[in-house]
């Protein structure tokens, strides 16, 4: 792997751990790419108390990370000691850890798994849906970053016209925009001038322009307000406040964009708004 993917990619890597462990309140957090023979290395890591899963090699197939691997799907355990779902060869590291509850998600980029996203608890706590959700959605967040990476490497952008390119961003400085994006047009929302409220929705519009010209599914204005809500992490009733309207309104409307772009979850709909350009 060169240098260029891995300072690119592990930015990327660092920022996700770090922000999903602030969004769920999860004190562990993990990633574990994968290796040139096709096994799983936890390279990067927060929260974690002993050095015991730090740098361990995990097989496909075997225990929760090689599950996922083999399964390519979520595979979360809530007593890992004696989750019957998994194989047990790292349990000597995993318990040296104290880890008792743990949520892991494969982070897949062009049907390529590129490493498995990890989530874990020392204390006999239930991961439930909402902390599967966040993890999965952030693992969808890192394909993105990946892909991103990858083609600016293909392109070798920065190389062919570094004043023009600039810099690319890192995972927060893209979080960022994210978030400041989620804000404006929240603030958008509360203007009663029309012409000022077009203006600021075409900065809003600016914000994804690269993408956008692959939208094929139209979201309406009110449509995008909530799901800028969402990506700032609001529940119903906060996006209500914040809009104006009422939460079964908020409801109403997130069923819509949720039918719109084929999502499941209000996660879903969030990173599929993105695919196709309507959220940075």
């Amino acid at each position: 792997m060169d240098s260029g993917r891995l300072k690119d990619d592990e930015d990327a890597i660092r920022s996700a751990l770090t922000q999903l462990k602030s969004a769920t309140g999860i004190p562990v957090t993990m990633f574990a790419g994968v290796l040139p023979d096709g096994r799983l290395q936890i390279h990067s890591w927060v929260g974690l108390r002993t050095p015991a899963l730090q740098n361990l090699i995990i097989d496909t197939g075997c225990g929760v990370g090689g599950r996922v691997m083999s399964t390519r799907r979520p595979v979360g355990v809530s007593d890992y000691s004696r989750a019957n779902v998994i194989s047990h060869e790292y349990d000597d590291a995993v318990l040296d850890e104290g880890l008792f509850s743990i949520v892991a998600v494969p982070v897949i980029v062009g049907r390529e798994i590129r490493g498995v996203l990890y989530v874990g608890v020392h204390s006999p706590v239930r991961l439930g849906d909402k902390v599967i959700e966040e993890v999965t959605m952030t693992a969808r967040v890192l394909e993105q970053e990946f892909a991103v990476n990858a083609a600016f490497r293909r392109n070798d952008m920065g190389r062919l016209n570094p004043m023009k390119q600039g810099r690319m961003m890192n995972g927060a400085e893209w979080e960022q925009i994210r978030s400041a994006h989620g804000k404006l047009r929240m603030v958008v929302n509360r203007l009663d001038d029309g012409e000022l409220r077009q203006e600021l929705e075409e900065v809003c519009d600016q914000m994804v322009t690269p993408v956008r010209v692959k939208q094929t599914t139209k979201l309406s204005a009110r449509e995008l307000d909530v799901l800028a809500c969402v990506a700032l992490g609001h529940t119903n009733v906060e996006a209500a406040q914040e809009m104006g309207i009422g939460p079964e309104t908020v409801k109403s409307y997130l069923r819509s964009v949720m039918r719109k772009l084929g999502a499941h979850t209000r996660y879903e709909a969030v990173n599929a708004a993105r695919r196709i350009g309507a959220l940075p």
